[in-house]
């Protein structure tokens, strides 16, 4: 079995990161008319993105939140993600492209929960973006930051 080895970011390297991100999603051509951050992890990336984004220049892009659980308080998977706070019933997503954001896509299972909540609400497309892939998840995003094989990713706004 494969060593799991603990690594620390700083928010300097996140933002780095993120902006990465950004800069993908930007050459892309993709316009993002929502941004939406999985909690609790998903907020800081999703608000650094949201920043880099291009926007009409006079309103930057609406920024939401939708808790998910996929952890116990001990850092135990729990058998299925749980969603702990919907998204506001009066967004409006038809015709929209959505942005949904975490840091880290692990097992896979918060995106999964997630994106099919989202697409239940009929968005014109919906794109996804984690900060660290690892290797075991089983979902894909569409823009990563960096792969972290199977490193136990260590976040400033996570340190005790």
């Amino acid at each position: 079995m494969e060593e799991v080895i603990k690594v620390r970011y700083s928010y300097d390297q996140l933002h780095g990161l993120v902006k990465k991100i950004a800069d993908e999603i930007t050459k892309s051509g993709i316009q993002i008319d929502i941004v939406i951050g999985i909690a609790t992890g998903g907020w800081i990336p999703a608000r650094i993105l949201r920043t880099f984004l291009p926007h009409d220049g006079r309103f930057p892009k609406p920024l939401y939140s939708i808790g998910i659980i996929n952890y116990d308080s001990e850092d135990n998977l729990l058998d299925d993600p749980t969603i702990v706070q919907d998204l506001p019933v009066n967004i409006g997503f038809q015709n929209k492209n959505v942005l949904l954001v975490d840091e880290v896509a692990d097992s896979g299972g918060t995106f999964v929960k997630a994106k099919k909540y989202i697409e239940a609400l009929s968005p014109k497309s919906l794109y996804t973006a984690v900060i660290h892939l690892k290797d075991k998840s089983k979902f894909k995003p569409d823009f990563v930051g960096e792969n972290a094989g199977n490193n136990w990713i260590i976040y400033p706004w996570d340190v005790k």
